[in-house]
């Protein structure tokens, strides 16, 4: 994931670039592009820790018998439209509190499938989970839709 950063804030600023006067209005500065270059050296470190696997390779592992904690960060609104089966439930805002930390595994080196509507929050959660020594938490690329979308097995409302 560590690579996809600088591609991304160079595109935002050539999309800013090809805008004409609007972008030098919104064009980061140097100071801001010294601050994003900074900022992805510090996240360059983190990695191999940084993690996204797709909602297959969760679903092949845990067939296969590999034991899997499928992490739902979504809000309670969406966990009434359904669940993967068997998952913990909860939310981004929630997860740093002692009542979010409460339903994490004791196990620190457990694999965690971390997933929400479809991958925004979840990428956001898991270098919380690394901060708090879960080694092996990574984002589920395509989140909960893309579970859905593949037919895997879920809990309530989307069944």
């Amino acid at each position: 994931m560590k690579t996809l950063w600088k591609p991304a804030a160079l595109a935002c600023a050539a999309v800013l670039a090809a805008q004409g006067a609007m972008a030098e209005m919104m064009a980061p500065t140097a100071d801001e592009l010294a601050a994003w270059s900074q900022a992805y050296a510090a996240i360059g470190g983190m990695e191999p820790k940084w993690a996204v696997q797709g909602a297959d390779a969760f679903k092949a592992s845990s067939d296969a018998g590999v034991p899997v904690v499928y992490l739902d960060v979504r809000t309670k609104t969406e966990w009434e439209k359904g669940i993967v089966e068997g998952a913990v439930k909860a939310t981004l805002t929630d997860l740093a509190t002692a009542d979010g930390m409460a339903m994490l595994p004791d196990n620190k080196t457990a694999i965690i499938a971390v997933y929400c509507k479809s991958g925004h929050r979840s990428a956001l959660a898991v270098p919380l989970l690394h901060r708090l020594g879960y080694v092996n938490a990574i984002s589920m690329k395509g989140g909960y839709e893309g579970w859905v979308e593949a037919g895997f097995p879920v809990e309530g409302a989307a069944q």
